[in-house]
């Protein structure tokens, strides 16, 4: 894995967008349906195993959630939607709310596409309005829990999703 980069900017609307990403020698899923569904499945995976399975990822034919073990619902998700053509192969989730989204909007994609001679996997989150971060006008302190707990943890956890999508791949 090489080519780890993060970056995150807020846009003058308040909503963040970040993008975590890697380049890989080989592709990590094939170029189909069910090359997209891994990316998505292993990604949520990631996020459970990030937490210790204190945070976990369910699903049903409406779209999921992350849900504290406790019950509450941290982010709800719509369904999965599956792109692979042109090299191209994501998944991509609308983000419809929950406790840590200060209301529905943006999006969570999971993605690999060819980078020169090599795949580039990536997570990019647009559009999203966290709940934690500061809102306009307000003191920056007063969006420290995001700044210092949910953003780096979302890198954390993308780290962690590219690490099983290539162990998965040599597996």
């Amino acid at each position: 894995m090489t080519g780890w980069e993060t970056s995150e900017r807020v846009l003058e609307s308040g909503a963040f967008e970040s993008r975590q990403r890697v380049l890989v020698v080989e592709p990590a899923v094939e170029a189909s349906e069910a090359g997209a569904r891994t990316l998505g499945v292993t990604y949520w995976q990631a996020v459970e195993r990030s937490t210790r399975s204190v945070v976990r990822a369910g699903w049903t034919g409406g779209g999921g959630k992350l849900k504290l073990l406790g019950g509450a619902t941290l982010l709800t998700f719509g369904q999965p939607e599956l792109s692979f053509d042109d090299g191209l192969v994501s998944c991509r989730h609308a983000i419809q709310g929950g406790l840590l989204a200060l209301r529905a909007g943006g999006s969570v994609t999971l993605a690999q596409r060819p980078e020169g001679d090599r795949q580039e996997l990536s997570v990019t989150v647009e559009g999203y309005l966290p709940r934690l971060a500061a809102r306009a006008g307000a003191p920056q302190w007063t969006g420290m829990l995001y700044a210092k707990g949910q953003s780096p943890f979302h890198a954390a956890v993308s780290r962690r999703y590219f690490a099983l999508l290539l162990r998965s791949q040599h597996a």
